[in-house]
């Protein structure tokens, strides 16, 4: 009897191949595509991470500025993840110096929040400058 051919004959696989490029090419350019999805991806975080800024500092309490002033966004891990703090210090009656960003922010007697709506606020925003950035990467291709 005849044997039939199959690509699982003999209960292996035997692999495709797709021609019209080497192997070496193909790789080095799925490379290069990787890395422009990233860094658009990158690029739209910072974006996001301004949006945020802005949304908290227009939410923030005001009494001499300086809070407000101290809003920023930081990159962290090569701009994959951006850190937003409100970094303003006081100087309490025996001269020490303290961050009070965090007690306008968590104190449940003052009960300002700002950085934390805002980030609420612009989650879903963020989410689609991202999502949107790589679709649009992936699809130049390059």
């Amino acid at each position: 009897m005849a044997r039939s051919r199959s690509h699982y004959g003999g209960g292996g696989f035997s692999h495709g191949h797709i021609t019209g490029m080497s192997t070496s090419k193909t790789v080095a350019a799925l490379r290069e595509i990787g890395k422009h999805v990233v860094q658009s991806a990158k690029d739209a975080l910072k974006q996001g991470a301004d949006i945020v800024v802005e949304e908290a500092k227009s939410r923030c309490p005001v009494k001499t500025g300086n809070l407000r002033d101290s809003i920023k966004a930081e990159p962290k891990s090569g701009g994959a993840v951006y850190a937003i703090s409100a970094n303003a210090f006081k100087t309490d009656k025996h001269g020490r110096q303290y961050f009070y960003g965090a007690s306008v922010e968590f104190d449940p007697k003052i009960n300002k929040p700002f950085i934390y709506p805002s980030l609420d606020a612009r989650r879903n925003e963020i989410y689609e400058m991202v999502k949107d950035s790589v679709s649009d990467a992936i699809k130049r291709g390059s």
